[in-house]
């Protein structure tokens, strides 16, 4: 047998080379690795250590309303104008920001018409005493006949400012449908408290809406839809806080409606 040290030697010489670079290329993957672990390890003990700096004590508000009517955004929801129970639990975590809310509406009459919602709303103020929340909204008709995700849900992304430390509490919020209602809505809002006497007080809030083109006919012009006035009376029995409340809603724009709505119930809340 003969040996050919030239072709030997090439052919050694590129086995080493391809075992540097398989060691170099090996190691880089591994070193890699560990500074991906390093981070994901260093990111999830800053993440620990921001939420510890926060009060993480969960807090659970139960609320049920009683309503004559189901009137949202100057529509009325529920057309055989039957009263709707209206049950809700806001969920803090802590002392966060972050806030969720599971609200669902029951008919009394037709179950179509029930609903569950969910929101996921972010609040903090600014150094300015402006209050600022931000939010998304999933709206679930899951009742109706045939239900399916595209047609039977839809969602809004939501912006509000506030300033509750003047003596109206103004705020202006602005909503908008990505989804099947596909349009904006914007709220502004004010409210004041009064006393009626040392132990009751009162309530008082009005509102006025626009409908930029959401859940409305094509080709329908937007428009200032729904002036609504509300007092409340809150009252409290042990742990539970007591709203009986009287709304009207005047509807502005002949799209969302061609009366306007008088509706009251009362509101129980349990913290």
């Amino acid at each position: 047998m003969s040996i050919h040290f030239p072709e030997l030697f090439i052919k050694t010489a590129d086995t080493i080379i391809y075992f540097q670079k398989y060691v170099i290329l090996n190691t880089e993957y591994k070193e890699k690795r560990l500074l991906k672990k390093k981070s994901i390890f260093l990111t999830t003990l800053f993440i620990i250590f921001a939420f510890l700096n926060t009060n993480l004590i969960a807090e659970i508000n139960y609320k049920v309303d009683f309503s004559s009517r189901y009137i949202w955004r100057g529509f009325d929801l529920n057309p055989i104008k039957k009263p709707v129970i209206q049950p809700s639990i806001d969920y803090a975590f802590g002392g966060s920001g972050l806030f969720l809310n599971i609200w669902g509406s029951i008919s009394f009459e037709n179950k179509e018409t029930n609903e569950i919602d969910l929101t996921l709303t972010y609040t903090f103020k600014t150094p300015e005493n402006i209050s600022i929340s931000a939010g998304i909204i999933h709206y679930g008709m899951y009742f109706v006949e045939d239900f399916n995700i595209k047609d039977n849900t839809n969602h809004e992304i939501f912006v509000s400012a506030g300033l509750p430390n003047m003596r109206l509490n103004p705020s202006l919020s602005i909503f908008y449908d990505f989804t099947n209602g596909d349009g904006l809505y914007v709220l502004l809002k004010t409210e004041y408290s009064l006393k009626l006497s040392k132990a009751i007080g009162a309530d008082l809030s009005a509102s006025l809406g626009y409908n930029g083109g959401q859940w409305l006919a094509e080709g329908v012009d937007p428009g200032f839809s729904d002036l609504n006035f509300g007092i409340a009376i809150p009252f409290n029995i042990g742990k539970f806080n007591i709203f009986p409340f009287v709304n009207y809603t005047i509807v502005l724009l002949d799209a969302i409606g061609d009366e306007n709505h008088l509706w009251f119930g009362v509101s129980v809340s349990y913290k």
